[in-house]
């Protein structure tokens, strides 16, 4: 009998699109700088308000470069077209405020440019000469997602919650689904983390990423969601132990996350988007 495998290696950490610049980055890398696919902004930059949440840092950079001390001295991104969509330069906006208010350059290369080796040289090499003096520059805490106190206020309420839950005998799930209770809050997916068991795991990444990149982009997509959110707690509550809910339910979202993989949304990991 044949084995079946749920996981395997990539063939690389870069893309084919992304290779031959990252390669003509590494042919000008002056001496004492190393250059890193695939950081991310997590790994290199922190929040320093105490904020309980900060998905907005849990993206991918396509590369950054190191001095010898792994010091970060400058971010890279390749934009392909999908970067000109509207919701995609909201998000890219996001990231290069981020990394205004952090103190670190962020230089985009375009594909639609091609890779003109001069161009890329002389962005690198302006890049890690400027890095020492970049002055950080402040945005607004909202557009990261609050102020750790509305974030505190949050969790408060989403533990008052969970444990009006427990003390019930209501089951919301996993205690990987409870562990994420809080978040959801905020951010959705009461059902869809009951019936699968996590906040966490590729059903509903798709559904958030659906509910994030169309849902959020209309009025009544909005309406619905306000509706979603203040209905399905109590739906949890009410019918989480049911084992026929639960199947149904359960049959209904697979359905649904089958059409939207097959619209294109990913089931790979994701990170909410803040608003």
């Amino acid at each position: 009998m044949e084995e079946t495998y749920i996981y395997k290696l990539k063939d690389s950490l870069i893309t084919e699109t992304e290779k031959p610049y990252l390669e003509a980055v590494k042919e000008v890398l002056p001496e004492g700088y190393v250059l890193q696919p695939q950081v991310n902004l997590a790994s290199i930059i922190e929040r320093t308000d105490g904020a309980v949440y900060h998905n907005e840092l849990f993206r991918n950079i396509d590369a950054c470069i190191f001095d010898t001390y792994y010091k970060p001295v400058l971010l890279i991104e390749i934009n392909d077209q999908s970067h000109s969509d509207s919701k995609r330069k909201s998000r890219d906006a996001k990231v290069k405020a981020i990394c205004e208010e952090a103190g670190i350059q962020l230089v985009a290369f375009w594909t639609k440019y091609g890779v003109n080796k001069d161009y890329i040289s002389k962005k690198i090499s302006e890049g890690i000469k400027a890095a020492p003096d970049i002055k950080r520059k402040p945005h607004d805490p909202e557009l990261f997602g609050g102020s750790s106190k509305k974030k505190q206020d949050i969790t408060e309420n989403a533990d008052e919650e969970v444990s009006s839950s427990a003390d019930s005998g209501t089951s919301i799930g996993t205690p990987e689904s409870i562990k994420h209770y809080g978040k959801e809050k905020k951010e959705g997916c009461y059902v869809a983390t009951a019936v699968y068991g996590s906040y966490d795991c590729p059903q509903v990444w798709v559904l958030r990423r659906f509910r994030d990149e169309w849902l959020y982009g209309f009025s009544a997509g909005r309406a619905f969601i306000k509706l979603y959110y203040a209905v399905s707690p109590k739906l949890v509550r009410l019918f989480g132990k049911s084992r026929v809910f639960n199947s149904t339910v359960k049959c209904l979202l697979d359905k649904m996350v089958l059409r939207l993989k097959q619209r294109g949304y990913s089931d790979e990991r994701y990170s909410d988007i803040i608003r």
